[in-house]
């Protein structure tokens, strides 16, 4: 009876071990599986990434060549700076400016604006016009990671009455460069237009 007993007990000894195993074994299989399946998604996630495309081999004078899309939100800064100068308070343009601002003009001059000067400079620019109408036909922002610089580049049909009452239009490229949301430096260049191309911007719905 005692060695029933004992081969009982055996089996029991040997069947709890074989189901601790089993049980490890499903256990270890399952941490496995998952662990595999995060593997297999991670390796798709990398394979399915988007590659940006190496920037070419391009003359030494193109100093601004590794580009990205800026924040967008550059892009209305220059919006309203724009309406700004189209109303009589063209002062409001402040608030967008930088505490020093270079204006690089199409006729080649410069100029700059600074905290103390800005608001006695706007004023007197923009007594030289009657009214001017700004009106962005396209807003760019970039960031240039080279130089880690931001820009909006602006193509801006723009319809003025001069001081004297002589009207005139022309297409505008302006680089508009940013820090922390305000402009520190804006270059220009004029553009004549055609008369299909004029009479298309005029089509436009100002803002």
């Amino acid at each position: 009876m005692l060695c029933s007993k004992n081969v009982v007990h055996n089996l029991y000894i040997n069947c709890c071990s074989l189901l601790l195993v089993a049980v490890f074994l499903s256990c270890n299989n399952q941490k496995n599986a998952e662990s595999e399946a995060v593997s297999e998604k991670d390796t798709l996630a990398v394979a399915t990434a988007p590659v940006s495309p190496a920037v070419p081999e391009l003359p030494a004078s193109v100093v601004f060549k590794n580009w990205e899309m800026g924040d967008p939100q550059y892009m209305a800064v220059i919006a309203k700076l724009y309406e700004a100068w189209d109303t009589e308070l063209s002062t409001d343009m402040i608030e967008y400016l930088g505490d020093t601002t270079i204006f690089d003009w199409p006729n080649g001059i410069r100029s700059s604006t600074t905290k103390e000067t800005v608001e006695p400079i706007l004023r007197k620019w923009r007594n030289n016009y009657k009214a001017t109408t700004n009106t962005p036909v396209s807003l760019i922002s970039l960031h240039n990671k080279d130089l880690n610089q931001d820009w909006v580049i602006a193509w801006v049909w723009n319809k003025w009455e001069s001081a004297q009452g002589k009207k005139d239009s022309s297409l505008f490229c302006d680089n508009w460069r940013l820090e922390k949301g305000r402009v520190v430096y804006m270059n220009s260049s004029e553009n004549r237009t055609s008369g299909p191309l004029s009479k298309l911007l005029n089509s436009i719905p100002a803002q």
